[in-house]
């Protein structure tokens, strides 16, 4: 951060013209359609059969719900986004923003 800073005020102090454009992807993960992301497994990838069935699985049937000391909200199942902390989630992000990625 302190270089970032640092080349920015360097910048601006020899006249140049600073920008500096940041990408938050914290809730990306989250935004990722399972079922989308399965047909693309299959579609893009040529995933089929058992490893298709299993990364389902994987992504599917997944629920949450929030607690605050002894209260607790309702249950909801997951329809997108896939778990975060996990060495798949990253890789699932990228092979679903993949067709994405090749039309820019």
């Amino acid at each position: 951060m302190l270089r970032v800073l640092y080349d920015l005020l360097a910048a601006v102090g020899g006249g140049d013209v600073a920008a500096l454009v940041l990408l938050d992807l914290s809730a990306a993960f989250d935004t990722v359609g399972q079922a989308i992301l399965c047909r693309r497994l299959q579609l893009s990838f040529g995933v089929t059969g058992s490893v298709l069935r299993l990364f389902e699985s994987y992504l599917r049937g997944r629920s949450q719900y929030v607690r605050r000391s002894q209260l607790k909200s309702i249950v909801t199942t997951l329809v997108c986004g896939v778990p975060q902390g996990s060495v798949l989630g990253p890789i699932f992000f990228v092979l679903y923003t993949a067709d994405l990625i090749s039309l820019v």
